[in-house]
This record gives C-alpha cells, structure tokens and sequence, in this order.
C-alpha cells in the first residue's frame, strides 16, 4: 500500500470513527429570544427551539435584557382601550417557556431589566400618589429592595434610575466644556443665520440634512448636520414642475426658514 493511500486511509478511519454532535447539541444555543415583524414574543427553549409567549396585542411594551434570553412584557391592562389604560402588570418571559408577573400594587411608570436580566426595577404610582420603586429577582419575582421617591432624582440608587437619566448625569460637566459648548452654539446661530430667501436647497444641504416624517416639495424640516435635536421649517418654491408636490429638486427656491428650534428626532 503507497504512503498516500496509506494516509487517506487513516483520515477517512478517524472522521468516520469522530461522532456526530447530536441535534440537541447543535441547536442548544442557537437561538435566542425574538420579537417578529408580527409583533410575536419568543423565548428559547434549552433545545433552542422558539417558545411563543405572547404578542403586542398583549403587551404594551417590550423589553429584553442584556443576555438575550429574557424578555418584559408591559401587558395591556384593557384590550378594547390599549395604552389609555396604564399598565399593572409586567410579566418576564424567560428561556424554557418560563412566566413571572410582577404587581407592584399600582399603574407601572417606567420599568428595566438590571444585572444583564437577573433583576427588573419597577417604577409605579400607589393609590395615595406616592411613586415606588421596587427591585424584583426577574426568575421568581420576588421584591428584593423597595424605597420612596426621594427628595431629587439624584438620591435614587443606580438600579433605580432610568436610562435617560444615567446618560444625563453620564454628561461631563466643566467650566472648559461649558465655554466650548456656549461657543458651539453661536457657531451654529451663525450658520443658520446664512440662510436666506432666494436661496436654494443645495445651499442648505451643507448645513442641514432632511429630517424624516411628513413633508412635500414646498415644506420640510430640517436638522443640523451635527445635532439632529436643531431644526427649521423651511418653506420653498418648486424650481419647475409645480405641479410634482413630491419630487424635490436641488434648485428649488427657498421662501422662508422658521427660527431654529430644539425637539426630538421624527423618523419616518
């Protein structure tokens, strides 16, 4: 026997004596929780294999932690009125098909998960008016920590406090950076200030982007190129083709530019 044979004989004897990896052990971490284009809520089994739990017709909102295994669900207290109803509920799905429900005794506020979906925080308004905020363990929903609203919003434990309230106090805060933003500001006053009637779109494309949501050829919004939160209304006359109210075109005549303004981001 050649030596090359000899050695394809030997490779082949030791991929045919290698078992195969059984199918649970193929797709046992494969998947993970899902929420589909349907609005469908799913959980992995420990085969990996998707559990439906719920849809958005049941819940109001939905959130998944950080381990991509567990999910929140804010559920609808009333079908027929939706979200005019506030919440009393939050139900956590987790892997296995498994179901807690969390009532923390009154209208949920604002809830998220903590520690990568091993806790959920509660925020909600008792009957007397007073908000709560309650830290659950997300496998049995057992209240682990309870406080009052305190005094500020600074006082609030880390677990307690929203994201929008983390990035906020994230912000660096300096007298260095405070004159640098101030002068940030009058560059971008300045810039807007450029922009004049009879002016055409191109030139306002070097300073602003188009926002996104309802608009026509004669009307926009516009956010600055370097914060989406400044904007203007720009109203325009139709270079050609008035009579086309959608196609916008780079000649376009500016009529008018609204001061400018701060508001959140619209998206299509």
């Amino acid at each position: 026997m050649s030596k090359l044979v000899f050695a394809t004989f030997l490779v082949s004897l030791v991929v045919a004596s290698t078992p195969a990896p059984s199918r649970e052990q193929q797709f046992e971490y494969s998947k993970q929780a899902e929420l589909d284009a349907e609005g469908n809520v799913y959980v992995s089994s420990d085969q990996g294999k998707l559990i439906w739990m719920a849809n958005t017709k049941h819940c109001s909102e939905v959130g998944e932690a950080n381990d991509h295994q567990t999910v929140g669900c804010r559920v609808v207290q009333d079908q027929e009125f939706g979200n005019t109803v506030p919440s009393l509920q939050l139900e956590i799905y987790r892997k296995g098909g498994h179901k807690e429900i969390i009532e923390p005794g009154g209208p949920i506020l604002d809830w998220h998960f903590w520690k990568d979906g091993q806790q959920v925080a509660v925020s909600s308004r008792l009957g007397n008016g007073q908000v709560t905020y309650g830290l659950y363990d997300s496998a049995a929903a057992r209240l682990i920590e309870k406080l009052a609203e305190p005094s500020e919003e600074s006082l609030l434990p880390q677990w307690a406090k929203g994201q929008m309230q983390i990035q906020d106090e994230s912000v660096p805060m300096t007298a260095a950076l405070t004159e640098e933003r101030t002068k940030w500001i009058a560059k971008v006053l300045r810039q807007i200030s450029k922009i004049e009637p009879g002016m055409r779109r191109k030139d306002l494309h070097k300073v602003f982007t188009p926002e996104g949501g309802i608009s026509t050829r004669t009307q926009r919004t516009y956010v600055h190129a370097e914060c989406p939160y400044i904007k203007v209304n720009v109203r325009f006359k139709a270079e050609n083709d008035e009579s086309d109210g959608l196609s916008e075109g780079p000649d376009d005549v500016i009529e008018s530019v609204s001061q400018p303004y701060l508001a959140w981001s619209v998206g299509d």
